[in-house]
């Protein structure tokens, strides 16, 4: 088996349909498998079964042929963050044993380096390109990188029985099919986009609008000239496009990734797409990509639940671990051929216990349907107390003057650890941090009260709109014995 074919039958079935749409130019399915075909020819002395690819490639048709002749040579993609420097990506390179990478621009490295241009670059002959390479179901596919949100980014390890299992019926899932037209503005180099953007297309023969760029000029543009029937967001994309004032009013498929405050996102949803049906997700690398969905439905049918992630995938098996809190809440372990077997560049081993990935989430069921809590890792315990900074971050998202919360940990002589929080302020909005302590007594346990809150710009964050809770715990810590008593 191998992981080009898909693009090879649809160029076959529908050589002349548009596969790839961008700002400036269109490409055919026969385009794409014959730019597939060159880049092929250009790899392959140095690609073959288990080569790891770099791909520093921004959202460019570009990307898609490169991975598409990895695939087709054998090869481990191995998408590398766009927005990196150069010494990280020499860092990157040198931990994942990457052994070529194939860049839109020049590098100085070790190790060859394709450089391409343009937005659709190809070199070579089609005619030289060598027969597929048959690959086996345990091969690797994809090597990815964590988020890099709870701290130094690993190897993930993607075989193809993975993608198979969770990549390739994502659309099923969702519902898109071969008369879909899809809107990738996404980074491309995140597995958010790997799987619901690029292998989307390559699995429905549809079409892909790709957006180089965020921006809200760019999304009306690519509105107007593609009308999609789906698109795939994070909350920062839809708080944007919601801000300012846009409305696409047309029937689309509108998936929301990584989302803090979900019945706050479904309602920014529906003003910007008021024909939109709405789902969200929950996933993580090393579960391939999804594990359940909240099909939340249309503004007017809906399923009413705007705070679980839903119910489990086909496929996925989920489970929580002991606990003895009074919610039954405990880690969420999943199982099945999503799980990932192995980690790259570093010593810590696999999470998984006999099939089960131990995932370092807190969540609890409630009518069969998934509810997190937090992460594992960031439970905070305030003299004994534990404390779940989901919770916490829900309820000061739900103040009318906030936009985004986030709560964090800080050491504290007295009592071990206690929360700070973070805000951003909706526009045209003031409070001070009196006032919202103030606004949280009533609402909630004294013990979870933050011991000192800070309002800020803008979140750090991961390029799929994970906040970086990293970069907010020093800044915590300097918080904390000034503002301890007031709280």
């Amino acid at each position: 088996m191998n992981r080009a074919t898909p693009i090879f039958d649809w160029a076959y079935s529908q050589p002349n349909k548009p596969a790839i749409v961008t700002d400036g130019d269109s490409y055919s399915w026969r385009d794409l498998r014959d730019g597939i075909l060159r880049a092929a020819s250009t790899l392959q002395d140095r690609v073959g079964l288990g080569t790891r690819v770099g791909l520093f490639i921004d959202s460019t048709p570009n990307f898609v042929i490169w991975q598409y002749a990895t695939f087709y040579l054998g090869g481990v993609v191995s998408p590398l963050n766009r927005t990196m420097k150069e010494a990280e990506v020499r860092d990157l390179v040198e931990r994942l044993e990457i052994r070529v990478v194939v860049s839109d621009t020049p590098l100085s490295l070790d190790i060859p380096n394709v450089v391409v241009s343009g937005e659709f670059d190809a070199p070579g002959d089609e005619t030289g390109a060598p027969p597929f390479a048959s690959l086996e179901l345990d091969d690797p596919a994809l090597l990815l990188q964590t988020s890099g949100s709870t701290g130094q980014p690993k190897g993930v390890v993607i075989t193809v029985r993975n993608l198979a299992a969770n990549y390739d019926p994502t659309h099923r899932w969702i519902g898109v099919g071969k008369d879909d037209r899809l809107l990738l503005a996404l980074p491309i180099f995140n597995t958010y986009a790997l799987n619901q953007g690029v292998n989307m297309l390559a699995m429905t023969g549809a079409t892909s609008r790709l957006v180089r760029r965020f921006s809200v000029e760019n999304m009306v543009k690519a509105f107007e000239d593609s009308e999609p029937t789906f698109v795939p967001l994070v909350p920062t994309m839809l708080t944007r496009l919601f801000q300012a004032g846009v409305v696409y009013d047309r029937p689309v498929i509108l998936g929301v990734g990584a989302a803090a405050s979900p019945g706050q996102i479904t309602q920014q949803a529906w003003s910007v797409f008021p024909r939109a049906f709405v789902f969200f997700g929950y996933g993580l690398t090393e579960g391939t990509a999804i594990a359940s969905q909240n099909r939340v439905g249309y503004r007017d049918d809906n399923n009413g639940d705007f705070v679980s992630v839903g119910v489990p995938v086909p496929g996925v098996r989920v489970a929580l671990g002991p606990s003895d809190e009074p919610d039954g809440r405990g880690e969420i372990l999943l199982h099945g051929d999503a799980v990932f077997s192995s980690y790259v560049a570093s010593s810590e081993p696999p999470p998984v216990h006999e099939g089960w990935l131990h995932t370092g989430d807190i969540g609890r069921f409630a009518d069969e349907r998934l509810f997190i809590v937090d992460r594992k890792r960031d439970l905070i315990i305030r003299g004994g107390q534990n404390i779940y900074p989901g919770e916490v971050e829900h309820l000061i998202s739900s103040h009318e003057a906030v936009l985004e919360a986030a709560v964090v940990g800080a050491p504290d002589d007295d009592l071990g650890e206690v929360p700070v929080a973070f805000a951003v302020l909706r526009n045209g909005f003031e409070l001070s941090e009196q006032q919202l302590i103030e606004w949280m007594r009533p609402r909630t346990s004294g013990f979870k009260i933050p011991a000192a809150v800070s309002f800020i710009e803008s979140m750090p964050k991961t390029p799929t709109g994970k906040i970086r809770k990293l970069d907010l715990r020093d800044a915590a810590a300097a918080r904390v014995p000034t503002a301890r008593s007031s709280a």
